[in-house]
Order: structure tokens, then sequence, then C-alpha cells
């Protein structure tokens, strides 16, 4: 199987760095955290420890619970993209009140970042559901998912880095360009999410910083939150629902069996 230690790295590594760059925000304020950001926090965990466990459990040879389990990413990711629509509305609200110090600068350029990450993720895990009989792939798709978070927690970690460095950014295309030459043949997922980094990094500094996007930006504090999140979740379910498809036969072997099947012996040649 590939990955083999995916799991042990994202436990071990990932969420204690999910833990320390979020507790000044959200862990260790837990009280007074909005609405929005606990689901967009919690869902995210729940995405990070579903894709560990789905590791393990296909390393361990739990197929059945591999499956079963499987089946969860139908509620996880419609909730995650509902949680992640629910945050840039939050964002937004602080943008264009100018309420929060840090919100008023950098909203638009980290609301669109948000808005590109969490499309990749959800194309991701469909692609993943594609692929889910090609076992490299497969799982390569649904580690790729877990990039995707770096930026947000590398951008909060106490390290003396210049976040116009990006480095976020850079540490997980470093990482996924790592991974795709490891395995090329099966290697495209991670070389998908370092493109997506990179188109990030670019918005982020030309898109992200125009006065039409801030703009429309803003517009965005004054739709419902309800039914922004309801619509994030119904497009994310309609994407996995369009690629949860049964394999199809070709035409050419149900050809081939019809034609055995009625196919008569020829007589012994004398």
């Amino acid at each position: 199987m590939p990955l083999r230690y995916a799991h042990w790295v994202l436990l071990g590594v990932l969420a204690p760095l999910v833990l320390i760059a979020f507790w000044p925000a959200y862990w260790g304020d837990l009280p007074h955290a909005s609405l929005a950001f606990h689901i967009h926090g919690l869902t995210a965990s729940a995405w990070l420890l579903l894709v560990a466990a789905q590791s393990w459990t296909i390393h361990a040879r739990r197929r059945i619970l591999h499956r079963a389990m499987g089946l969860a990413v139908f509620v996880a990711v419609p909730l995650f993209a509902a949680g992640g629509a629910l945050a840039l509305h939050s964002m937004a609200v602080k943008y264009a009140t100018a309420s929060h110090p840090f919100y008023a600068v950098f909203g638009p350029r980290l609301g669109l970042h948000d808005i590109v990450s969490t499309t990749a993720l959800v194309a991701m895990v469909a692609a993943a559901l594609r692929h889910r009989r090609h076992v490299a792939r497969h799982a390569r798709y649904m580690v790729a998912t877990v990039l995707l978070v770096l930026p947000p927690i590398m951008a909060r970690l106490p390290i003396p880095v210049p976040p116009d460095l990006h480095p976020g950014e850079l540490v997980g295309t470093g990482i996924a360009l790592t991974l795709f030459a490891t395995a090329r043949r099966d290697g495209r997922p991670f070389l998908i999410v370092a493109g997506v980094m990179t188109l990030e990094v670019i918005l982020f500094e030309t898109v992200g910083a125009s006065h039409p996007w801030a703009r429309a930006f803003a517009g965005i504090a004054s739709l419902p939150p309800g039914p922004l999140a309801l619509g994030a979740m119904a497009a994310a379910a309609a994407m996995l629902v369009l690629t949860w498809q049964p394999p199809r036969r070709p035409a050419s072997a149900g050809l081939h069996r019809a034609e055995a099947a009625t196919a008569r012996p020829l007589p012994p040649q004398r």
C-alpha cells in the first residue's frame, strides 16, 4: 500500500501543529469563538482525522471498516464546505465593518485564498472517489487534500518568517513536489496541489489585492449566511455524488461474452 506512514504523520506531526497554530484564536478561547468558526474548526479537524483513519484502516487491512468510513466523505466534505462558507462570511463582515484590524487589511486576500483551497479540496476528494479502484492514485488524492491546510497552519505558527514569503505555500509545494518525485506514475495529485498553491500565491498578490475584488468580497457580508452555507454544502455534495458511479463494463467485453455463449463448437476435422 502507498504512503504507509501517512496516518502517523497526520496524528503525530500535523495534529499538534494545528493545536499550536489555532490555540490563541480558537482552541484556547472556545467560549468566545463564533458559531461560524466553531463549525469551520470542527469540520476541518474532522476531515484531518477522517483521512488519518482511512489511511490506518487500509494499512491495518480493515477493508470493511475502510469502505464503511469512506462513505463518511459524503457528510464530512459538504459540512467542511459549509463551514468554509460561514468562515468566509464572517471574514467578509469583519472586513466590511472594519471591526477587526487583521481582516480589515487582509480579508479579501484571505477570502479568495479560502475559496480556492476549499474548491480544490472538494475537487480532490471527488477525484479520489472516481479513482477509488486505483489504490495508489486514490490514496494520494486523499492525502494530498491535507497539504491544502498547511498555509493557514504555517501562517499562525510562532516562527520568525515574514508572511509575505508565503511560508505555508512554500513548504506545502516543496512537500508536494517531493512526494510527486517519489512516484511520478501515480503522483499527479501532489502535482495538482503544488499548482493550486502556486495559483493561491499569484491570486493573493494580484486579484486578491485589487479594488474590484475587495468590493465583491465586502458584498458577501450582505448575503444571508444560512443559505450561503447550504449552497456550498449542496454544491460539494453534488460534485461527490456525480463522481460516485459504478464502473462501466466495456461494451466489447460484453459483446465477447455474448458471442462466446452463443457460439457453437466446430465439428471435428477428419
